[in-house]
């Protein structure tokens, strides 16, 4: 470039509106970190505002357990219930578990926010998309469900929203529901009823039982020490020296205390016991035990219940049908506290539910067995049978036979001439 050629001069415009877009741009972004936190964006997902004044008409519920067990105690003893899981064609356990999907995801103290989509509640409750909407119509009929907004595709600031909310593409929103529970249904209802205490704490047990057993020692330390007198006394060379004491002394210390009960030695276990406990424990986490699974054991033989007939299976079957019947839900393994339940103590609430189901019948495993027993009886009456036909079928060499045979009196008929007497 040679001196000669003019420079031109840089235009500030393009400066100006690049700032200008910058600005923009940021005030853009506000707008949208106001719009996320003014509609109170949670998770992973966007999800849809709700106007203010949505949740004006609608009560809160009571609880995830309590309403779980409002919710099965309309669907099982109420007309509302049973005409709406009726009319929708869904069963109670299978209605139960889809608004104990829907409970998983609602605030804890409102039962309002849920934003999962039809597709994750259908993977927590396991059944179909038609299920989920079946129960969501029988929670309407209810009023102890609503759908305050109804999910669709995003508009294009809610699009930017939601990349800005978790940085991804979401072309749809699912339908914000709450849960409720109404008066009619709080009414009804009947309150859980609490376990009464039927014995002392075990730190005041524990207390008792030590002081029983420092009193029995003492009563049979006095005792030996007045039928034998040389125990009484500290000559090194006698028979009351401190060895001999402490071995006498102990010595009938445990004899006393074994009469008296205070002592055990029939500490055995069946093993069958045992291994229905442990089957039992593992399909039924909640009555598993803090400590030892012995304790499970224990329940089980303080209940009466015949573990060479009833195995750990049978148990389960047996628990669950006493559940269904009494409209309850099983608490749940984690938290101790689903459908009403506070299971503090899994050993004795094993105790409680046992010991009100009754043992004495056959147990299903039992059952079955005589069923596949007449089954197997069946299929060898019919075996036989069947055996018995092929035998008196004729054989291959009897059969071989008679053809020959027809053979031979065709050809004979053959060479016959009409009115010749074959001889």
């Amino acid at each position: 470039m040679s001196s000669d050629t003019p420079v031109q001069a840089v235009d500030p415009a393009p400066d100006a509106e690049w700032a200008a877009l910058v600005d923009a741009a940021h005030r853009n972004v506000g707008e949208l970190e106001q719009f996320n936190h003014a509609s109170g964006q949670r998770g992973s997902s966007w999800a849809l505002p709700v106007a203010d004044g949505t949740y004006r008409d609608i009560p809160v519920w009571s609880g995830k357990g309590a309403w779980l067990r409002q919710v099965r105690h309309a669907v099982t003893n109420t007309e509302i219930g049973r005409a709406a899981v009726k009319k929708r064609r869904i069963g109670v356990e299978t209605m139960v578990a889809v608004a104990a999907a829907h409970a998983r995801f609602a605030q804890s103290t409102t039962g309002r926010g849920i934003t999962a989509s039809v597709a994750t509640i259908e993977r927590v409750a396991g059944v179909s998309e038609s299920v989920v909407q079946r129960a969501r119509r029988v929670l309407r009929d209810l009023g102890m469900g609503y759908e305050v907004v109804r999910g669709r595709q995003l508009q294009t600031r809610e699009f930017m929203a939601a990349e800005l909310h978790h940085g991804g593409h979401q072309r749809g929103a699912a339908s914000v529901w709450a849960l409720s529970s109404p008066r009619w249904i709080i009414e009804v209802t009947p309150q859980p009823v609490a376990a009464k205490r039927r014995s002392p704490a075990r730190s005041v047990h524990r207390a008792q039982t030590h002081q029983q057993r420092r009193q029995r020692q003492q009563a049979a330390a006095a005792k030996a020490a007045a039928s034998n007198p040389q125990l009484s006394e500290r000559d090194t060379l006698s028979l009351g020296s401190s060895v001999l004491e402490k071995f006498s002394r102990k010595r009938e210390l445990t004899k006393r205390a074994t009469h008296a009960g205070a002592i055990t030695t029939n500490t055995h276990r069946h093993l069958h016991t045992q291994r229905a406990a442990a089957q039992l424990a593992r399909l039924a986490p909640a009555l598993t035990p803090d400590g030892h699974i012995g304790q499970l054991v224990d329940v089980l033989v303080r209940t009466g219940i015949d573990t060479t007939r009833w195995t750990g299976r049978d148990i389960a079957d047996a628990l669950t049908h006493d559940t269904q019947n009494r409209g309850w839900t099983w608490p749940d393994a984690k938290s101790w506290r689903t459908g009403g339940y506070s299971v503090q103590n899994p050993v004795r609430y094993a105790h409680m539910r046992l010991s009100r189901i009754d043992f004495t019948g056959p147990s299903p495993s039992q059952q079955r067995a005589s069923i596949d027993a007449q089954r197997r009886a069946e299929q060898a009456a019919r075996a036989t049978e069947a055996a018995e036909a092929r035998s008196r079928a004729a054989s291959a060499e009897h059969r071989a036979a008679l053809r020959a045979n027809w053979r031979t009196l065709a050809a004979d008929a053959s060479t016959t001439r009409p009115g010749e007497v074959h001889e």
